[in-house]
């Protein structure tokens, strides 16, 4: 075997960033060398390839020439080619079948210059579950054998994978270690321009780990008492800057205008002007005496945002002793940590969640890349939040109607059938209470009957300007919603019905197209 002696003394290779003797022998006597021939061939062919795996980006392909045999001693020469591995691991399985207990996820795939879509796939799947940037000798293969990702669906036209995880790769019950896998590192892969996270479907094991909503769509419709209809909300206008006592007013009027949820805005808290437990108090306050006067239930939505969970968690027995049934919370600046706490919380305080989902937009309305907002809305379903900002396709903000009522759809249905056109899975809530879905932002009266057309009953309108800009003051502009709902209810137009309703003929004359 001096053959083998001269090759490992001999061979030199200086041609990447640090220079590596190749011991030919252990590699021989390894998985990291293939005979490309009988091995026998070695001491009678002329002419043998070994094939090397040298560095985990490497491959080596050694040509022996003229070898001789004289007395068991082998001479030769011998050269080198070298060449860079394409991918590190073969996840693509087009042939998989994912189990009933496999988390599943779409992902929309740009790869970057020079790499191909099976490699970015490859990639990303690997980085999301078992992987790293090179092979690590810690893995072993029985490992990845089990806990490997399947990329199950491969659509390099549509820029579209599908991956299978194993649900052992989870931590059951646990939102932010879910987002930390499959929506982490791998968004910041230089193998992609553009990586988004379009769908997860959620297996029943993993369901059954989430509370879901405590009060939902039908604990919501029970509190306020309203079956048959949307329900009517507004946010107190401006955002910040009223007082405790001017807030309660405005609250006040609109409850008394026919209102039947009021909230706070995003970014009021706890300021100087407007300290939460004072407003929190009076509105309240004022809230019970429009319940006395309207003969209607009035709920407020008083915002707990706070800087810890601990924060949060005060405010919410505070609104409770003050006999509220309603806590708001900023969803995506609150995390979503702080959501799964504020929700285990709620279940022994008995607080009905209402989510805003202000901030989403920074990683969902780029359609190439971050997370859908469908993500966003079945976290939310799963850790248990009773209603959620959805869009309202008529109004101010960004939404397009088929992505708005597939978000209507996670909210409010059992079972969601997939869609492949709008890229959602099929998931099967597995008895998870719906949502009550929130329209939101821009809305005015005159835009009621759209709205009432495109979601059903439903639905929560919810209004600012729509309301507090009327011309005869937030009260008549309450009214006015009402008004407007009526007609919509009864199949007849604003402008019919504005003949004998004061208060939605001056809304039309404000906001309807002339």
């Amino acid at each position: 075997m001096q053959l083998l002696d001269e090759i490992q003394s001999g061979f030199y290779c200086s041609n990447y960033r640090r220079d590596y003797k190749s011991h030919l022998v252990p590699f021989l006597l390894s998985s990291h060398v293939s005979l490309l021939c009988n091995p026998d061939s070695l001491y009678s062919s002329k002419q043998v390839f070994i094939y090397v795996k040298l560095l985990p980006s490497i491959r080596i392909i050694i040509l022996f020439n003229n070898i001789l045999s004289n007395n068991n001693i082998l001479l030769g020469k011998f050269s080198y080619s070298v060449r860079r591995k394409t991918m590190r691991r073969d996840y693509i399985d087009t042939g998989y079948s994912p189990k009933d207990t496999d988390l599943v996820c779409e992902f929309h795939i740009e790869p970057s210059a020079g790499v191909n879509f099976e490699e970015a796939a490859t990639h990303m799947a690997g980085e999301s579950s078992i992987d790293s940037w090179t092979e690590i000798v810690t893995l072993s293969p029985e490992l990845a054998a089990k806990l490997k990702p399947h990329v199950f669906y491969v659509n390099e036209e549509a820029q579209t994978v599908r991956v299978a995880y194993s649900e052992e790769l989870f931590e059951l019950g646990s939102v932010p270690q879910v987002l930390s896998a499959v929506a982490g590192n791998i968004l910041s892969m230089k193998v992609v321009d553009n990586l988004r996270l379009q769908d997860i479907a959620f297996p029943k094991p993993m369901l059954r780990e989430f509370r879901g909503p405590k009060f939902g769509l039908p604990g919501i419709r029970e509190l306020t008492g309203v079956q048959d209809r949307p329900l009517i909300g507004t946010i107190v206008k401006p955002k910040v800057g009223l007082t405790s006592e001017k807030h309660a007013e405005v609250a006040y009027n609109s409850f008394a205008g026919g209102c039947d949820l009021v909230k706070d805005d995003e970014n009021l808290t706890d300021q100087k002007f407007n300290g939460f437990e004072r407003r929190a108090k009076f509105t309240l306050k004022l809230a019970e005496k429009a319940e006395s006067e309207t003969g209607e239930r009035k709920m407020y939505l008083c915002n707990i945002t706070a800087p810890t969970c601990k924060e949060m968690i005060r405010r919410m027995n505070i609104l409770k002793d003050l006999g509220a049934s309603y806590a708001m919370v900023d969803v995506v600046p609150a995390g979503w940590t702080a959501l799964q706490t504020l929700r285990e919380e709620a279940e022994d305080i008995g607080l009905a969640l209402h989510a805003h989902r202000c901030m989403h937009s920074a990683y969902t309305r780029n359609p190439r890349h971050g997370i859908s907002m469908l993500v966003v809305a079945k976290l939310c379903r799963l850790i248990g939040l009773d209603q959620l900002h959805i869009g309202t396709v008529v109004g101010k903000m960004h939404g397009e109607k088929h992505e708005v009522l597939a978000l209507r759809d996670e909210c409010v249905l059992d079972k969601v059938p997939a869609d492949e056109s709008q890229h959602v899975l099929a998931q099967d809530w597995g008895g998870l209470k719906p949502m009550f879905p929130v329209a939101s932002g821009g809305l005015a009266p005159t835009m009621i009957p759209d709205l009432y057309a495109i979601f059903g009953k439903d639905v929560i309108m919810q209004f600012g300007g729509g309301i507090h800009a009327h011309p005869m003051g937030t009260a008549a502009g309450a009214t006015a919603c009402r008004q407007a709902l009526e007609a919509a209810l009864k199949g007849v137009s604003l402008q019919e019905y504005a003949k004998n309703h004061k208060e939605l003929e001056v809304a039309l004359d404000k906001w309807m197209k002339k």
